[in-house]
Order: structure tokens, then sequence, then C-alpha cells
């Protein structure tokens, strides 16, 4: 039994969908967790048949190996660029996951990137009324969610997603938003790094759907594998196994090895702890095995200290970019309510380094971070403070209702959720 909320003076259950960078995560209101969470990536199979449509695939399920299967993804820059993609995305959340057939009986509410477009606003509400017809609708800013999640009015929010890096200011529960700061230093990034510098190496990388059958081997010693399909040829436009898909499952493996061995350094970079710092073990899915030393330090040292690789801003800095362009005297405000979120930030050492970083860049100013133990707050912050909210009792009275968006049509997102 889903939790209620008051709309229209009846008990009802809410949706709260939150769509980012990396992943879709739909729940119900009143839980401490999304009920599913999957990749904004989807799979594009050809039809046999040229006379038929190609099958596209949501979910999880873009991780099974199909032949000519191509990866694509319906979010770009932090907001959704394909609206077809990302509603048949949805109706996979609804219907295949959360078992709902109709969202006549569950009012929505999503969450949105505070530099959403007017468009996808617009895109958003329609679909919620007309496709999904749901009987109320209300979008909310996610820094302002993942504020609310920690119980805080004000905060900064130092949110690493899948694909940016965003540092907003929230002061009072809005947005400042000519302080927001953004760049493309993600996880996925960070696994781009790694696969590079495990290559410089001349570390094999296997992913799992490669492998058909493995033997123990010593560590170091070559893999003892047998594949089970061809690596892909760019070259050759037939190939069963496409390039996109090739790399989906290499950037799968680098993400579990970053959460396996990757450590940031703190309170700052040094060549002699770094050289001191234990190596750590990993095993590929074919079997090879190693010690990752220092590629497990520098891949998220690129978030602290960037010129070492490349030419984004280090995260102090960023952050130093969004302070001054906010009134002096709620700097301190925000610096003493820092919340981090996005599941890079759980990379051991991270928060001592962000603390000691951010203590250098406001020398005498209070510096404190919130940043849960829990890696599901940490992950879904967003997704849990839009929970929280349409929960509430008082929250009713903002609901969007049908009857006003047949009245008014899309603009109405435009009066009532700003």
């Amino acid at each position: 039994m889903s939790p209620s909320v008051s709309y229209g003076g009846d008990e009802v259950g809410a949706v709260v969908l939150d769509i980012e960078s990396g992943s879709v995560r739909a729940g119900y209101a009143g839980e401490d967790a999304p009920k599913c969470v999957f990749p904004t990536a989807y799979a594009t199979i050809p039809s046999s048949d040229p006379a038929q449509p190609p099958v596209h695939v949501h979910g999880n399920g873009i991780h099974l190996y199909r032949p000519h299967a191509t990866i694509s993804n319906f979010v770009q820059d932090g907001i959704v660029s394909d609206w077809d993609a990302a509603s048949r995305a949805v109706d996979h959340a609804f219907k295949d996951r959360l078992r709902i057939k109709s969202l006549d009986e569950f009012p929505l509410l999503s969450t949105e990137p505070s530099w959403n477009t007017k468009e996808n606003k617009e895109k958003m509400v329609e679909l919620a009324f007309e496709t999904w017809q749901a009987p109320a609708y209300y979008a909310v800013d996610k820094a302002v969610m993942s504020a609310f999640a920690a119980g805080k009015g004000s905060a900064l929010i130092v949110d690493i997603g899948d694909e940016l890096t965003t540092i907003t200011p929230v002061y009072d529960g809005f947005v400042l938003r000519k302080a927001i700061q953004k760049q493309p230093t993600g996880g996925a990034l960070l696994s781009e790094v790694l696969l590079t510098q495990l290559r410089a190496a001349n570390i094999p990388v296997t992913p799992h759907y490669l492998v058909k059958t493995k033997e123990p081997v010593d560590a170091g010693a070559p893999a003892k594998a047998t594949l089970r399909y061809r690596v892909p040829n760019p070259s050759d436009p037939n190939a069963p196994t496409t390039p996109s898909y090739h790399r989906l499952q290499e950037m799968r493996l680098m993400h579990e090895t970053k959460e396996a061995t990757c450590e940031v350094l703190a309170p700052q970079w040094d060549d002699a702890a770094a050289t001191s710092k234990p190596t750590r073990p990993f095993e590929f899915p074919d079997g090879f095995n190693t010690y990752l030393g220092a590629q497990r330090l520098t891949t998220p040292e690129i978030l602290f200290n960037p010129q070492r690789f490349l030419p984004p801003d280090p995260l102090a800095r960023l952050i130093q970019s969004t302070l001054v362009q906010v009134d002096p005297d709620l700097q301190a405000t925000l610096l003493a309510n820092v919340v981090v979120t996005g599941g890079t930030t759980l990379i051991p050492g991270f928060v001592d380094r962000l603390q000691a970083e951010l203590g250098a860049i406001a020398p005498g100013t209070k510096v404190k971070i919130h940043a849960p133990a829990s890696a599901a707050e940490r992950v879904h912050t967003s997704w849990l403070g839009g929970s929280i909210l349409a929960s509430l009792g008082t929250f009713h009275q903002l609901w969007i209702g049908k009857d006003e968006y047949q009245e008014i049509g899309t603009s109405v997102v435009h009066r009532r959720a700003k």
C-alpha cells in the first residue's frame, strides 16, 4: 500500500519522478527510496523486417546482449533532449516497474534542474495530463529538493552526477540562479579517465558480456577466458556488436572498478602520500586480477585538481565562483550548510578533501558539510526531497489540477510551479 497525500479533500497516493543525466527514479511519496532506478540510456534494436519499426528497450534490460543494438541517451546537459524516448522510459517506470496502468488516481510530482527550458517544462506537464492521465501535477527544483531532504531551507548544493558537477545556492527555498555553476566533470568522466589509465598501464579491460567461461589465475597472470562474442570492429558496420553497446559495458565495468578501488587523497594531493597508499586488489570479469595503485587515486583527483589531466575548474574554484556571485551576507550561511549529493561523492576521502579545500578558500568561516552516510540518501537526494514534500498534508494546495490545466494549457506550469 503506497503512502497517501491530500488532494481535493481525499487521501490519494502520489508518485515522485526524478530524471537526471544518468538515471530515472520513480516511487511513492512518503517512502525513503524510489521503487525503481534504471539508466536514462536505452537500446534500439533494428527489425529484421525493413517494413517494421525498431524495438526500443528501456530499463536495466539494456545490458542484455542483443545483436546490432545501439545505445543512446535521452538526457543531455542534465535535461531531456529526446521526449519520445523519455516518454517511453517513464512508461516503463510506471507500467512495468510500479505496475501502474494509469496515473488517474496518482498525482505526479516531478523534479527538474534549475536550468530546465520553458519548452521542457511545458512538455512534462502535457505528458502528465494528456499521456499519463494524472489528476494533478507539480514540478519542483532538484537543488531545492536536495536542500529539503537535508532539512535545510538555505544550502549550497554540491551535486556530482553522472554527467555534470553542479554548484547551486539555495536561499529560503529559492535557487539563486545567476550564481549556479556547472561543468561536465561527473562520474562518467571519471570512468573515462580510469579506462584510459588502465589501458596506458596495459591492463586488459574485458566487459562482463564478452566472457563465456573463465579459470582462476594468479595476480598479474594473463586471463584464461573464453569469449562469447566478437569485440566490435568500428570499420565493420555489419558487426553484431555495436561500438555504443560495447562502450556502455566498458563504462559499467569502470563504475564497478571505481566503487571498489578509488579513493580521494585528503587534505590535499601529495605525491609522497600517494606513493605510500596501499594498492587495492581488483578482479576483472575475465578472471584477470591485479593491484591498482596510482590509477585509483589519480582518477577522482580530476575533481579537485583537473589541471593535472583536463582543463575544467577544480571543485573548490567552482564553488568559489558561486559564492562571489551571492550577497556577501549569505556566504557564511551557505558554507555552514553545504549539502553533497551524487554517487561520486561516496568515494572515500571526498568529504574530508572538500572540507579542507573549502576551509582554504574561506579561512575563518565555519564550513559544515551535510553528507548522509547512507548511499541511497546520497544518490537519491532530490527524489527523497520530493517524496517528503509530496507527503506533507500542507502540500495539497500547490497541486495543479487537470481542470486548471485544461482551462489554461501548458503555460499553467509557469504560473503555478515556479
